[in-house]
Formats: C-alpha cells, sequence, structure tokens
C-alpha cells in the first residue's frame, strides 16, 4: 500500500516510492501510517506572526537530478516594499531556506528587487515599518520539459491550516506537494483528502513531520488513488507551515501544462475566485465540500458586463467530504472574469485554466478562492519580459465602487496610474504595457469587497504559456489574522 515519505528532504520533486505490501508500509512508518479515521474538517485560525516582524516562504522546487540542464526553469524572485508615508524605515531581506545567504534586499520603501536563477526556496523577512506593506512572488520560465511554460506564484506566510481545490492524483495530472517550516522547532501536520467520491484514506497521512528550517514533498500520484478532483486540507497540530502544490500535466506522454497551486481561503458559505483568464482554453471548476452534508453551490460569473449564470452549470450538487467539477468554458465564451460561489454549506474551491493556441502546447494556470482585499492589493510582478500582462479587477459587493491602480519599478518610479469605476458584480481589464519589470499596487475602498489577479501570457513561442498572481493585501497576508472557526463545516 502506498505511503508518505518521512524522510527529511530539502524541496527536491521527487515521486514517492510506492510500496507493494501494506506490512512493508507499517514496518517503514514505525506503526505510525494507520488509516485516516473520519473526522469533521475545521478551519483553524493562523498562528499570529510576531509583531515588528514577518516572514514568507517563496517556493522553488528543485530540479531533479536527471533532468537536462535545458530543460530546468529560470526562476526569479521578486520582493517590494509598497510605499509609505512618511518612510518609517524597515528592510525587507530574501535568504535561501537551506542556507541563509542572501540573495535579494530592499531597505527603501517603495522599492523592490529580485533574484535571478533561483534555485532553492527563498525566506522573506521583513522588519520594521516593512513588516506590513511588502509582498513577493516568484516566476518561472522553461522552454522545454517538464516545465515548458509559466509558472507563478506569491510569495506565501507560514500558517496553521490549508485548504487546496484541484489537485491531481495521476501518472499524466501530477502534484507535489511542498511543505515548508521556516521555524526553528519540528512541525506535525495531518493531511485529509476529498475525492469525487468521498474521503480518500491514505495510510501515513496524519502527523507528517517536517524538520526546522526544512521542506519535505509528497508526491500525490505515488499515494493518492483516486481519478478526477481532488480537495486536501493541511492542518498542523505542531508549529506552523507553508504549503504550496505544483502541478504538472501531460499529453501522450508530451509535457502539457506546469503551474502552482496555492491554498484556498477556507470554507465558507461564498467563495470568490478571481482573475480568470480570458481567451481560448479550458476553464473547470473544483468545489471541495470537506462537510458532513450535501453542499448545493450555486455558480455566478462576474463579467466584463456584471453577474451572470453559465449555462448548464448553474447548480453544482457536492457530495459529503468530497470534490466535484464543472466546465466553465461554455459559459465563459472567452471572457475574463472571476467566480462566486454561494453555497448551503461551507465549501472552497479553485479553477483549473489551460492555454490554446495553434501550433503550440497547451499551458495550465490555476486560480484559488481567495478573500476580499484589505486597504491595498499587490503582485510583485506586473510586467515581465518573459510575458505579456493583464490586470483582472472585480467587484463582489453589491454597490458600485472605485479603485485605482498604480505601476511602479523597482527603482520606486511611478510608471502608470488609474481610476476603475467597478459596477457591482462586474470584473474589468487592463493590459498593463509599462517597461519590465514592475509591480502593482492596487487601492480599494474601506468595506469594499474587491479581488483580482495578473494574467501572464505568451503569444509566441512552441508553448502557450499562461500564468496566474492574485492580488494580496500585505498585512493582511504577511501578519496571518486570525480567523474564525465555522462549527457548520462539519455538520
Amino acid at each position: 500500500m502506498a505511503q508518505l515519505d518521512r524522510r527529511p528532504h530539502p524541496l527536491r520533486t521527487r515521486r514517492i516510492v510506492v510500496v507493494s505490501s501494506a506490512v512493508v508500509a507499517i514496518l517503514l512508518l514505525g506503526g505510525a501510517g494507520a488509516a485516516m479515521q473520519p473526522q469533521n474538517a475545521t478551519v483553524e485560525p493562523p498562528r499570529a506572526a510576531q509583531v515588528g516582524r514577518t516572514t514568507s516562504i517563496c517556493t522553488i522546487a528543485e530540479p531533479e537530478g536527471d533532468q537536462q540542464a535545458s530543460q530546468v526553469p529560470t526562476t526569479v524572485v521578486s520582493g517590494v516594499s509598497v510605499r509609505q508615508q512618511p518612510d518609517r524605515g524597515g528592510s525587507l531581506t530574501g535568504t535561501t531556506l537551506d542556507t541563509d545567504k542572501e540573495e535579494l534586499k530592499v531597505s527603501e520603501s517603495g522599492k523592490g528587487a529580485q533574484a535571478d536563477g533561483v534555485r532553492s526556496s527563498i525566506v522573506l523577512s521583513a522588519d520594521g515599518a516593512m513588516a506590513s506593506n511588502t509582498s513577493g512572488s516568484i516566476l518561472s520560465t522553461a522552454p522545454a520539459g517538464d516545465d515548458a511554460g509559466l509558472a507563478a506564484a506569491p510569495c506565501l506566510a507560514p500558517a496553521t491550516s490549508h485548504w487546496f481545490s484541484g489537485l491531481g492524483a495521476e501518472d499524466a495530472d501530477r502534484t507535489e506537494l511542498i511543505l515548508t517550516n521556516p521555524d526553528e522547532t519540528q512541525a506535525e501536520v495531518d493531511l485529509r483528502f476529498y475525492g469525487r467520491r468521498g474521503r480518500v484514506v491514505v495510510p501515513g497521512s496524519p502527523g507528517l513531520t517536517i524538520d526546522a528550517h526544512s521542506s519535505r514533498v509528497v508526491s500525490l500520484s505515488g499515494v493518492v488513488k483516486t481519478r478526477g478532483a481532488l480537495g486536501l486540507s493541511v492542518q498542523t497540530s505542531q508549529g506552523r507551515v507553508t504549503a504550496v502544490a505544483k502541478r504538472l500535466r501531460t499529453d501522450n506522454l508530451k509535457p502539457s501544462g506546469v503551474d502552482w497551486l496555492l491554498p484556498s481561503a477556507g470554507p465558507s458559505a461564498t467563495v470568490l475566485i478571481p482573475g480568470v483568464p480570458g481567451d481560448e482554453g479550458g476553464r473547470q471548476l473544483v468545489v471541495t465540500n470537506p462537510g458532513t452534508e450535501r453542499a448545493s453551490v450555486q455558480v455566478q460569473l462576474l463579467g466584463l458586463q456584471g453577474p451572470y449564470t453559465p449555462t448548464g452549470a448553474e447548480v453544482l450538487e457536492v457530495a459529503a467530504e468530497s470534490s466535484a467539477t464543472v466546465d466553465l468554458e461554455p459559459g465563459l465564451a472567452g471572457e475574463a472574469a472571476s467566480v462566486r460561489l454561494t453555497s448551503d454549506f461551507p465549501v472552497t474551491g479553485a479553477v483549473i485554466s489551460t492555454s490554446r493556441r495553434v501550433g503550440a502546447a497547451d499551458d495550465l494556470a490555476l486560480q484559488s478562492a481567495v478573500s476580499p482585499l484589505v486597504r491595498l492589493g499587490v503582485s510583485a510582478t506586473a510586467t515581465t519580459d518573459a510575458a505579456d500582462s493583464e490586470l483582472i479587477l472585480s467587484n463582489t459587493g453589491d454597490t458600485d465602487a472605485s479603485v485605482t491602480f498604480e505601476v511602479l519599478s523597482y527603482d520606486g518610479v511611478t510608471l502608470r496610474t488609474d481610476e476603475v469605476l467597478l459596477a457591482a458584480g462586474s470584473t474589468a481589464t487592463r493590459r498593463l504595457n509599462s517597461p519590465a519589470p514592475s509591480y502593482v499596487v492596487v487601492s480599494v475602498p474601506d468595506g469594499s469587497s474587491i479581488i483580482g489577479g495578473v494574467v501572464l501570457t505568451q503569444p509566441e513561442g512552441d508553448t502557450a504559456g499562461l500564468a496566474t498572481l492574485p492580488l494580496t493585501s500585505p498585512d493582511v497576508a504577511g501578519r496571518a489574522p486570525d480567523s474564525v472557526s465555522d462549527p457548520s463545516v462539519g455538520h
């Protein structure tokens, strides 16, 4: 029977060996690999970061030993500090997780820095006034191999609870789950999987340990035996971790897309998924219901002309402790949008987007559920020489809202400012054609419900590169505020 790799593992993407005997699995796990017992899903409040200092992790999957040099992705890590008035000092430093080597540093608000050719995960540490106004991102590009195309993600703060929807666990649709512990003490997590037919029991998944200042890689195709959409709950019983998943697809053994899947917002009766890209390609909605009751989920798209219900995807019924999918491509008809879900029981979700261009291989982009922005929304990557950029903003509230955005160079020079009036339930897009590299800061009104993201595309080349970056609120993302547990999730 399959079992999770429990050995210390520096960030390396590798497949976990599948043992053919349940007896051998139990011996290797030392008795800790007992099948999971059904439990009610809960939303664990994340541990708040120390006041005056915040930490986030820019996860990099190290290349496998047999990967050709020409196929190893080129990865850039960006870190920015949003301008404050007056400048109250502080610093943002990026160091490698395993060696503490300094890769980037920002010493002045309003500016940013980049580290090129990064091969291992970066710890972004911000102190002083910058502890609440910094953001980071990663962007990987590769011309060939399994990583061909674009892959992008923001750097994430460690927490005690993570939810995923839209994972793959098949030979042609692989997921590498990377758990990183940036702290001085060991962390311990429990993994709970939700498949299309209910809970998926995986021996060894409770009580997985991650040593201090290290990472663990779990290859889901080696341990989870199920087809179709997969949801996941990562709950720590000790310490805190960051969790991010690298999803890779193949088609007839040829690469067919890669991207990072971020944790989704915790289960809720209202779910918001930002920045679903326009243009041709597949758009699949995945909804995960961790509760013990069937959930009836109403699907609404927030488009350029306002909210509408996609034909054929109006309502999605999701069985207890399971995940379900519905095709959004016909309803979107090539239009950029965000997704709003309304459910009678708490759920979470994500959209799986694929590119489509004649004569080019497909690429993959994943959009996870988020919470509305608070004061500011930031993407440390706005424009890049590697791709075209588009900003997607959506108003998920019931009243109109005026939103402003500013594109800045890493030297702190304002390249562009604009104002966007968003009607209730609508989406707007803006091409970002400022000189690269740059970052974007979006200011939202107090009490509004705005979400958004940056879409990166490659209109030329052998791969139709596609990636998305959600806007995040620096203070909220960095300090990991407490969330309120919802007891109805398990009832």
